[in-house]
């Protein structure tokens, strides 16, 4: 039934989405006996605290207005019209020209009942905070990409200078998105799983350059199979994606024959995951341009991660979220962080994950593949985990700088070609050197069912910033999918505020 009703709420969307977001069309409903709303604003002349007259847009079928932060939403005065004859309600109230109304609900409803009182329209409201430029941006994206909910924070230097919730993040009960809901990270979890590593180095439990299977290895006794290519693959090989584990394999993590229980939806715990990958993966791969042994090419690797995330457990002593929780992100004061679950195990401050196209956005199982894709956390927690990681001293860095270089240097591949030597573009765990956004920035985005993630640590201007969704699209606009217009989005917000 859930995943019916998924499907018909995200067509419904598809379809509001179609409509410009753009302010409502005063020649809509002239027919007789009418019984629409023409125009929502708030003028300057009735709000003189507001600035210039601000008009309501469309997002996905419900009606949103951005005023200055500030605003008091007890006691806006609108500027309604409606059809010829009709009469409009503001929450049952009847709407009268200059009179403050309250529109600090959730969602505000607009009655609008004909002249001859045989018909109705209906309109849902909702007022936010905010600056319009930026949320002009992101209302498009939205209906662009038929998404519910959207956070974004945006941080200069230390200081958060934007943050902001829009649309619902539980569209069945209206309940208003905020930039302390929590979304699923989705890939961005591989540098919550490179915190817990880096930690382990700088307290001495770990080196990057040890070997992780076989006798020698830190996992050694955990599997079988294990081959002399296996026990090359070293802690530095999996952060770089260059251990080759995946090089010519359909992705273990979300392939159902690596993961799941033959013929069931049950995942199989971590480790038998990755003594499955092993066992298909028992020699280097050869592509034909490289022979993809240990360090030699970028090859993005989900289940290295997965590895990683054990090397923690087995290190520590601790279950992986644990350690995450008590030794690394209690001593930035992030304490809402956490491993995600399945939609019985929803936070009460976490997202419902809507998904398009007929998925299901429940589908995966994040705590088997926690250090890859399994964290929620809020763009307002990310930004302050980007202040302890930044080389800047106003708030201490919870490493070295010696650590930070090693995370944001782009790694030296040994193979030739565009994934060997040539390839700059990865470091440890992070994202580097994009060619047309984010100069002198780290950063790292993310995609599964349901969600779709990006953020960006310290660009040359000293721009941070985070926009996470709890939908996932498979159309394009102008800008390309879901995840180009996430960079692009995101990248006119930095230069915005910088």
């Amino acid at each position: 039934m859930k995943q019916l009703f998924d499907r018909l709420f995200i067509a419904m969307i598809l379809v509001l989405a179609a409509m410009a977001c753009e302010p409502i069309d005063p020649d809509v409903g002239s027919s007789p006996d009418a019984a629409s709303l023409l125009r929502l604003q708030f003028t300057s002349e009735d709000n003189p605290k507001l600035g210039p007259t601000v008009s309501a847009t469309q997002v996905n079928g419900v009606y949103w207005v951005t005023v200055p932060e500030g605003t008091d939403l007890k006691s806006l005065v609108p500027e309604i019209t409606v059809s010829e004859g009709a009469t409009a309600y503001v929450d049952g109230a009847t709407y009268t020209p200059g009179k403050a109304c309250d529109f600090s609900g959730n969602v505000v409803g607009i009655k609008v009942i004909s002249k001859s009182g045989e018909r109705t329209g209906n309109y849902r409201i909702c007022i936010k905070t905010g600056d319009k430029n930026v949320d002009r941006w992101v209302f498009q994206f939205m209906n662009d990409f038929a998404i519910p909910g959207v956070s974004v924070s945006v941080m200069k230097g230390t200081e958060v200078v934007y943050s902001s919730g829009y649309g619902f993040a539980v569209v069945e009960n209206d309940t208003r998105c905020t930039p302390d809901h929590l979304f699923r990270m989705a890939s961005i979890s591989k540098q919550f799983c490179t915190m817990c590593i880096m930690t382990l180095k700088e307290q001495g439990r770990l080196e990057l350059d040890q070997q992780v299977f076989g006798e020698k290895g830190i996992l050694h006794g955990l599997y079988h199979n294990v081959t002399t290519y296996h026990e090359s693959i070293t802690i530095r090989h999996l952060l770089s994606h260059s251990s080759g584990l995946c090089k010519g394999l359909s992705d273990p993590c979300f392939t159902d024959s690596y993961r799941m229980y033959s013929g069931t939806s049950v995942p199989v715990p971590t480790d038998t995951l990755i003594q499955r990958t092993l066992d298909k993966r028992q020699y280097p791969s050869d592509d034909g341009t490289m022979v993809w042994s240990p360090g030699m090419g970028h090859n993005y690797s989900n289940i290295g991660f997965c590895v990683l995330h054990r090397i923690v457990e087995v290190i520590s002593g601790k279950d992986y979220e644990s350690f995450l929780k008590e030794d690394v992100l209690e001593p930035m004061g992030i304490t809402d962080t956490h491993i995600g679950g399945y939609q019985n195990e929803r936070r009460p401050n976490e997202c419902v994950y809507y998904m398009q196209e007929g998925g299901q956005g429940y589908s995966n199982p994040l705590r088997e593949l926690a250090g890859a894709a399994g964290i929620i956390t809020s763009t307002n927690q990310m930004m302050r985990i980007l202040t302890y990681m930044d080389g800047d001293d106003t708030v201490p860095d919870i490493f070295s700088h010696e650590t930070l270089d090693e995370m944001y240097t782009p790694y030296q591949y040994a193979g030739t070609g565009t994934y060997g030597s040539d390839y700059k573009r990865y470091g440890l765990g992070w994202r580097m050197n994009h060619p047309r956004f984010f100069s002198g920035a780290h950063y790292h985005g993310g995609n599964m069912a349901g969600t779709a993630t990006l953020w960006v640590g310290h660009t040359d201007s000293g721009m941070s910033g985070a926009i996470i969704c709890n939908s996932r699209a498979y159309n394009s606009n102008n800008n390309g999918d879901i995840d180009d217009n996430l960079y692009v989005i995101l990248n006119d917000i930095l230069n915005y505020y910088r």
